[in-house]
């Protein structure tokens, strides 16, 4: 495809006092590439604080380079089985990465309950539900 069919990736993690921040900031940037950070502070259940990390690419650019860093570590494919499922009414892909592997370099999917959570904003004309699935569809059958 000359240019992916993607508005925006937004990616989302958290840093629990217990874990070092620029460690879950390393897990970020592997998992995208480039783009606009932004941190904010929310207070635990036990007043602990917790760190929400979030980073969003738009430049078509960053927005090729992570869905080609993705592909090459084989997350697309996985996502093929459940695509509907991953899918919402306004056109937003959900997955979610294991933190843990992407802070060591490796991109899998989440299957603990401390994930990168990707969100991936779909251009689909017009925004209709069908739309949509045929341009995840045709998306992900690009990434074999």
């Amino acid at each position: 495809m000359a240019s992916l069919p993607i508005h925006w990736i937004v990616a989302r993690a958290y840093a629990q006092a217990t874990e070092e921040e620029e460690r879950v900031v390393q897990a970020l940037g592997a998992a995208v590439s480039g783009g606009v950070g932004s941190r904010d502070t929310l207070e635990g259940q036990f007043g602990n604080p917790v760190v929400v990390l979030r980073r969003r690419i738009e430049r078509s650019e960053d927005l090729r380079s992570t869905w080609e860093r993705w592909r090459g570590a084989g997350l697309l494919a996985t996502l093929k089985d459940d695509l509907e499922e991953r899918l919402d009414d306004d056109g937003v892909l959900h997955f979610r990465v294991d933190k843990q592997s992407a802070f060591g370099g490796t991109l899998a999917p989440a299957r603990g309950a401390d994930p990168i959570d990707i969100q991936v904003k779909l251009k689909a004309y017009p925004a209709k539900a069908e739309e949509v699935r045929r341009v995840a569809r045709a998306l992900l059958a690009e990434a074999d």
